[in-house]
């Protein structure tokens, strides 16, 4: 039996080596599978981490009809110095306003007031004639020369209607100037309840209860702190006030409780009058003694002054 020696691959030709593989794919031989790799990760986050992260970093503004808007995080310095710079603006343009109609009331009732003396003057001139007239000895004008002393009367009664309708012109114009009087005085007083609630946010009924305690413990009536006070700045002091004095009388209730507590120890000497007791003692004298309206108001304006050093 004879073998066959198998061929060296040397010597095994290309041709027959290409035969060979195509071969090999005919018949199905499976290749090698490729090696499966991890899929590279992303850098970019998915829908649920980029949902969290915009929820962090945002935060909640409440624009000035009252509604709520979310804002992003970054820009929230940038906002709230803008509301700040808005906010300033507003109180400066009211308190401009304000001094915008002061001047125009200040303007008009000088005008007025001039115009209203002009008037009196002339009618005290007219009623001076008219009193010449009315002391006049008319029976012996009439006897003398009947023509003459009937003329006399027609001029009398003339000067009677000027006088008339020279008093009339004086209390239309009074009154105009009492109804621009009560119109300035509104609209300062709208005008400084808007400013300080700008500084100071809103005022509760117990705010301004407390307020007008504060302001009826100095002396003054509430028409008159709104005719003469009507400033945010003044209404902004006296709230502060208010707060100062509910805190002044939750301390003295907590030291009439203390006073009535058994002692520890036995009480020394008496204290004497503290500074602001005798503060307190010589305002309350010089109120009393003040016979104006206008040594009441600067004694007020002092003490507030004093009061937020």
């Amino acid at each position: 039996m004879s073998t066959d020696t198998p061929t060296p691959e040397s010597e095994v030709s290309i041709e027959s080596r290409l035969a060979a593989a195509f071969a090999a794919e005919e018949t199905g031989v499976p290749e090698a599978a490729p090696v499966e790799t991890a899929p590279e990760a992303s850098d970019e986050p998915t829908a649920e981490v980029e949902t969290e992260e915009v929820a962090e970093d945002v935060f909640e503004f409440e624009a000035d009809d009252g509604t709520t808007v979310k804002l992003p995080a970054a820009v929230e310095k940038a906002v709230l110095r803008q509301k700040d710079y808005t906010q300033k603006t507003m109180q400066l343009a009211e308190l401009q306003k304000a001094a915008q109609d002061r001047l125009q009331y200040a303007e008009a009732r000088e005008q007025l007031s001039a115009a209203v003396l002009d008037d009196v003057t002339q009618l005290r001139s007219i009623e001076s004639q008219l009193k010449q007239y009315q002391d006049a000895d008319w029976p012996a004008l009439y006897e003398a020369n009947p023509g003459q002393a009937l003329r006399f009367q027609q001029v009398m009664r003339d000067l009677e209607k000027q006088v008339s309708q020279k008093q009339q012109e004086i209390n239309a114009k009074v009154q105009h100037v009492q109804q621009a009087t009560q119109k300035h005085h509104q609209f300062q007083w709208e005008s400084a309840e808007k400013g300080a609630r700008q500084m100071i946010g809103d005022i509760s009924a117990a705010d301004n209860a407390a307020m007008l305690r504060t302001v009826e413990s100095l002396g003054i009536t509430p028409q008159e702190f709104k005719s003469r006070f009507a400033d945010p700045r003044i209404i902004a002091m006296t709230h502060k006030a208010a707060k100062w004095d509910a805190l002044q009388g939750q301390k003295a209730s907590a030291v009439q409780k203390a006073s009535q507590a058994p002692p520890v120890i036995k009480p020394g000497a008496a204290n004497p009058m503290s500074a602001q007791s005798k503060q307190e003692l010589n305002f309350r004298k010089a109120m009393k003694s003040s016979s104006s309206s206008q040594d009441r108001a600067r004694l007020i304006e002092q003490r507030l002054a004093d009061r937020f050093k």
